[in-house]
């Protein structure tokens, strides 16, 4: 070969759009064209194989270490790490040939295109995509549950309108005979009165639970908090329920052997979560069953547990216990009202910093866990005292 053509040959392989490098049997370089150079930033011709070959450990789940058995063989190898100078890296394919020089020398040639940007851009594009697609799924599950819940809404409104109407129908029945006079006794008349007393506490529950059902969705809920002693409290309302327990023929135990725990609560919201618990505890209870009502001190809350000896919720049933759209589902399963004292309950205690928990065993009863915090845990201004703790301010 002329010495024009060796010295053209020699030309292109040094300015060659890929990187080109040689090594003999020792694993030392004896060629390094100028792109390689550039690429792993080497700045002598000094270099040996193992130079160039990352550690194992630094594989990665798209590209493995180059290593000097590879270079020892021929072959194409995509996606490989090579190292350079600085001990940064750069992803490649390599191609490896294995050649015999004019003196009987065995030589590996190593060629490589630096496909680092590559590699991060589709790494980068397939991120970007499993987002979307990610994203597109949350989008139609959301859009699914929306309709569903739509639905539910309309079903929703229609049996609580059933629910408003049995007792506005009962107490107009029972006003037009006092106002007409058909009652033919004086106790009579007084069973009348009673009818309308009860039937209009009931439809004033029924509009309460709708009323704060719709405040709590919408923030719209004041709270005031303080610091109280849970004991009495609970104590109070719980002696409110004997005579329910006690048609039911329910036994209900109030633990008295704790006199106070202190805690943080509004009262207000606080009977209210007591009073839904406990009159489930009743009401889902079986004859001769019984209700205890207990107290733990604990280090950064105050317990109250509520627990019957009902049929028990099966294990796959209890997230619905406090999930809004599942008692939005079921609201004509309920024995009486809307079924949106559990929910309604659980919105409260988290908004007072607190829990509302239960555990359950189907075929020996349900124990319900009304944890308040001991210390400050919301924002300042929710700390405040209501006028009337026992009902609620005037609107």
């Amino acid at each position: 070969m002329s010495d024009q053509v060796s010295s053209l040959f020699q030309t292109l392989v040094d300015e060659a759009i890929h990187g080109i490098l040689g090594f003999d049997e020792s694993g030392a370089c004896v060629y390094i064209n100028r792109l390689a150079r550039e690429t792993l930033e080497l700045e002598t011709d000094v270099l040996m194989a193992a130079d160039i070959c990352p550690e194992p450990s630094n594989a990665k789940a798209y590209a493995r270490s180059l290593s000097t058995e590879m270079i020892a063989e021929d072959g194409f190898f995509p996606d490989v790490m090579m190292k350079k100078r600085n001990g940064l890296f750069i992803i490649a394919s390599v191609r490896i040939k294995k050649v015999v020089n004019e003196r009987g020398e065995k030589q590996s040639f190593l060629m490589f295109q630096d496909i680092t940007i590559q590699k991060r851009l589709a790494r980068d594009l397939e991120a970007k995509q499993e987002e979307i697609r990610k994203t597109l799924t949350e989008l139609l599950e959301q859009n699914r549950q929306l309709k569903e819940l739509d639905q539910a809404k309309d079903r929703f409104i229609a049996l609580t309108t059933h629910e408003l109407r049995t007792p506005l129908a009962a107490i107009v029945a029972t006003a037009e005979v006092l106002e007409l006079k058909l009652y033919e006794s004086d106790d009579q008349k007084e069973g009348f009165i009673k009818t309308i007393h009860e039937q209009g506490l009931h439809l004033m529950a029924l509009v309460n639970d709708i009323l704060d059902f719709a405040k709590i969705r919408a923030g719209k809920m004041e709270f005031f908090v303080e610091q109280i002693d849970l004991v009495p409290v609970v104590s109070k309302l719980a002696a409110n329920f004997r005579n329910f327990a006690t048609q039911g023929l329910i036994t209900l135990e109030i633990q008295k052997n704790v006199s106070s725990l202190s805690c943080y609560a509004d009262t207000l919201r606080l009977k209210e979560v007591i009073n839904n618990v406990v009159n489930n505890a009743i009401k889902y209870n079986r004859a001769q069953g019984r209700v205890e009502i207990k107290f733990e001190a604990h280090a950064n809350f105050a317990r109250v547990i509520v627990s019957d000896t009902g049929l028990g919720i099966p294990s796959d049933k209890l997230h619905h216990v406090f999930n809004e759209f599942e008692t939005v589902e079921g609201v004509a399963r309920h024995h009486k009202g809307t079924g949106l004292g559990m929910p309604i309950s659980k919105r409260l205690m988290l908004a007072m910093g607190g829990e509302l928990t239960l555990e359950s065993r189907e075929g020996i009863g349900t124990s319900f866990y009304i944890d308040l915090p001991t210390n400050k845990v919301l924002a300042e201004e929710m700390y405040r005292l209501r006028l009337d703790s026992w009902g609620d301010q005037a609107a």
